[in-house]
């Protein structure tokens, strides 16, 4: 409430910041972005930490699960920043397990949410650029170029069109931050992240995880193992791809200006890099092409949603940020080009997954390897 006297669990000479899904994507790149640059110590908490590959002695690893009311109720106790990610990120979940993604992205959190408002702490939120919906829309209902955090309204699908549990979950937390921040005093920052890529996202069938990844992950699944590479719709939706060093930048820049950011909701993406899914198949291969000479040639194969990703699933056609906010409030701009971040990329996975992936792609030596 309003006037409410907080404690402080602030540490000698620096903050202790709680991050909630370290273990994950995003999370074992920013941790380490966030240590170089902010004087801090970090609660590291996660259920498992294999691509969290920092050794710095300031980071604590913390084996906890989110939806355990204890993880919430210590990890706000301790730190005076909170940094929320968790979340269950894929589409294929979205219509084959939708009341898991509703509780990840929503039910589970709420509890951080009133924590944070009621401690005093701050609480900087990744949201998804989902929550924009099926296209870009103006409040009269009128087509947009770009998504813009303060223009663009929510078109979601149907009930029986599952897809849009994920969206609809996170933008209702979004309005319950939001909230908690106009009525109370909770101090936040939501994050909309576009379509974020780079090095160790998330896995390989039959290796370190099961199901369907996302796109990028899927494309090289079927590099490493010389399968073809499957295209819904014939791969004729675009995004906007953002490497994860630009995107990991921002959020330090978020973190080190609090009060140019209390309260605001900020697209985090790169507009300049706007091709279809299709193209970034075609890119991946080529890049796989010549850093594993040897491997098999890519090979294309349209597919049904359904068949792919199950009943219930519908997409947006295009999603192309609005980031005038970010260069304005956090003085940034992405760098990272298409061309600039894939090879990156693709050694990634073939470092992690070629000595297991029984492929043609997968047993030759990449370029400049002994």
């Amino acid at each position: 409430m309003a006037g409410s006297v907080h404690s402080s669990p602030k540490q000698a000479g620096g903050r202790r910041i709680g991050v909630l899904g370290a273990g994950g994507f995003l999370g074992s790149h920013l941790v380490p972005a966030v240590l170089a640059r902010v004087d801090c110590e970090i609660d590291a908490v996660d259920i498992q930490f294999g691509k969290l590959e920092t050794s710095d002695p300031r980071v604590r690893r913390l084996a906890m699960r989110v939806e355990d009311p204890r993880t919430i109720t210590e990890t706000v106790e301790r730190c005076d920043v909170l940094l929320s990610l968790t979340a269950l990120c894929n589409p294929a979940l979205y219509a084959t397990r939708p009341l898991d993604v509703i509780d990840a992205s929503y039910t589970d959190l709420v509890p951080l949410v009133k924590a944070c408002a009621a401690r005093g702490r701050r609480l900087v939120h990744f949201s998804t650029c989902e929550v924009y919906g099926r296209a870009a829309l103006d409040a009269r209902a009128q087509p947009m170029h770009e998504m813009s955090e303060e223009h663009t309204g929510f078109f979601l699908g149907p009930v029986d069109r599952e897809r849009w549990t994920y969206a609809c979950a996170k933008q209702l937390l979004e309005r319950v931050i939001w909230a908690h921040g106009r009525h109370g005093d909770l101090d936040f920052t939501i994050v909309r992240p576009f379509n974020v890529i780079g090095a160790r996202m998330d896995f390989l069938p039959g290796v370190d995880g099961e199901g369907v990844p996302r796109v990028l992950a899927s494309f090289m699944n079927g590099l490493l193992r010389g399968e073809e590479l499957r295209l819904v719709g014939g791969g004729a939706h675009r995004r906007s791809f953002i490497s994860v060093e630009d995107f990991v930048d921002a959020i330090v820049r978020v973190i080190e200006r609090p009060a140019a950011c209390r309260h605001e909701i900020i697209n985090v993406g790169n507009p300049a890099n706007d091709v279809s899914i299709r193209d970034l198949g075609a890119q991946l291969a080529r890049a796989f092409a010549l850093r594993v000479p040897g491997g098999a040639p890519a090979r294309f194969r349209d597919v049904s949603a359904s068949e792919l990703y199950g009943e219930g699933y519908d997409d947006t056609p295009e999603r192309i940020p609005d980031i005038r906010k970010a260069r304005r409030l956090l003085d940034w701009l992405p760098q990272a080009t298409m061309a600039e971040m894939l090879p990156g990329i693709v050694d990634d996975y073939v470092v992690r997954y070629g000595h297991v992936v029984n492929s043609p792609g997968a047993r030759v030596r990449r370029v400049g390897d002994r």
